[in-house]
């Protein structure tokens, strides 16, 4: 009896240390909820570049031009929400309040995917530049600036961070797969008509804004830095001018290597969601093979269960750059075989193990990030220092849509066409194989330069002497 006393969930009590945290059951699949709901959408938007050309019969190079230029309201948007949310102060918290904009970012996802047939060209580019703008730019900026500040303030203990993020990865990662086989299933079937992308992204919304939700309502933000509270009582945090927060942003040469990495990641990931559908329909031959190749990967999320241990005994870095020298051999194995079903299968099993450390464990980076920032200058920005990583992600995920549109639209690629020309084909393959494995080897040569895991040990002590001497 006495052990089960012991083992009781202590997180709700504000006194509560680091090395005795204890958190419910239920708060890792709380946690896991919202992330799940905006990575489902992450992958339903890969489809955008398809839905306009095949669909709507918008030129790829015109719809690559728009969705790069959306990506300029990005970096202003980001610096705004990290501005924002280092000076917010709710009784539901700090990051917490913005979690609501995940009904907004599945609203406007359906309205994405429901362009009106009686529209010309010119008012299908404004309408999807403004919806596209408002989910990337605004509610899903919201969403991932605030993602690393909720965590930091939600869990003390890095083991159960560490803990927590690996399950969320494993979840994420899991359905992710899932729907990765479901969705050239959908697009073969549902996906053949205009109307029915509006089916799709309808099936998609109605369960993902209740599930997003659960995170808001179950996980609260209890643990806050002395620091932070210190500034808040003195009124320091309200009053911290924009040019210091820049000035301590700049100082922090990591969060730039960090961002750097999820930058090439996101590239990565996003442009092979977007031209996976056009490599298996156009140089494979059968777009339902896509959903074989992916069934394969449902052996990643085991790999998320084993990311504690592993980060234990190599450390987060070195977690990182054995993902990415596991991401050049699977690269190199899709180039090798071509169409040949078994490297493709392999080779994508490998590079998307390859990029889980940074997709999935993104805020135990950023979570030192901060800490070496408060070390350095001796102010503790978190708000800020997220959103440029948010910032980098959604670019990546933006230049990933245009990139495709771009080039497949330079090399003459027609979606009204049942088989396209050489250029196109190449342009293609390029995308699928050539493109990430330049990335990978960019992303290795990034991880080899951060090497803060190194001074965290002396990082952490410093500060919690300081903290101690009040």
């Amino acid at each position: 009896m006495k052990g089960k006393a012991k083992a009781k969930a202590n997180w709700l009590d504000p006194s509560t240390a680091a090395d005795n945290e204890i958190l419910p059951k239920y708060l890792k699949w709380a946690w896991t909820s919202r992330g799940l709901s905006l990575a489902l959408n992450v992958i339903l938007i890969m489809q955008l570049t398809y839905y306009c050309t095949d669909m709507l019969g918008m030129p790829a190079l015109g719809v690559g031009t728009l969705l790069l230029a959306s990506k300029l309201f990005d970096g202003v948007t980001d610096l705004l929400i990290g501005f924002v949310i280092d000076r917010t102060h709710t009784r539901f918290g700090k990051a917490r309040p913005y979690e609501i904009s995940i009904v907004f970012v599945w609203l406007l996802t359906v309205l994405l995917f429901s362009v009106p047939s009686s529209m010309g060209l010119g008012a299908k580019y404004v309408y999807i530049f403004i919806l596209y703008t408002l989910i990337n730019s605004v509610f899903a900026t919201a969403l991932n600036g605030g993602d690393a500040v909720y965590l930091a303030r939600a869990v003390r203990s890095e083991k159960n961070r560490v803990s927590i993020m690996s399950f969320n990865g494993a979840i994420i990662m899991l359905f992710s797969i899932v729907i990765s086989i479901v969705m050239p299933q959908l697009i073969a079937g549902i996906g053949a008509t205009k109307e029915g992308w509006t089916v799709i992204a309808v099936v998609f919304a109605v369960p993902l804004v209740v599930i997003g939700m659960l995170r808001f309502v179950f996980v609260k933000e209890v643990a806050i830095p002395d620091t932070a509270r210190e500034a808040k009582k003195s009124g320091a945090e309200q009053s911290l001018p924009l040019r210091t927060s820049l000035r301590c942003l700049v100082q922090n040469k990591y969060i730039f290597l960090i961002s750097g990495m999820t930058l090439c990641v996101q590239l990565i990931s996003n442009i092979g969601s977007s031209v996976n559908t056009y490599y298996f329909k156009y140089i494979v031959g059968d777009i339902g093979l896509a959903s074989l190749v992916s069934m394969s990967s449902m052996i990643t999320p085991l790999v998320m269960v084993f990311f504690p241990v592993l980060s234990r005994k190599l450390g987060m870095v070195r977690l990182l750059k054995v993902g990415m020298v596991i991401g050049v051999i699977g690269y190199a194995l899709r180039i090798a075989g071509g169409t040949n079903l078994a490297t493709l299968t392999v080779g994508s099993l490998l590079s998307g193990v390859a990029i889980l450390p940074i997709t999935m464990m993104i805020s135990i980076y950023l979570i030192d990030c901060m800490d070496y920032g408060e070390w350095k200058t001796g102010i503790r920005i978190e708000g800020i220092l997220a959103s440029v990583n948010s910032f980098s992600s959604k670019l990546g995920s933006g230049i990933a849509s245009s990139l495709v549109g771009i080039i497949m639209g330079m090399a003459g690629y027609d979606g009204a066409l049942e088989v396209q020309s050489a250029a196109a084909n190449v342009s293609i393959v390029a995308l699928f194989n050539y493109l990430p494995m330049v990335l990978v080897v960019v992303t290795l040569i990034l991880a080899f330069l951060y090497r803060l895991d190194q001074q965290m040990p002396q990082i952490k002590a410093d500060l919690e002497a300081k903290r101690a001497r009040g």
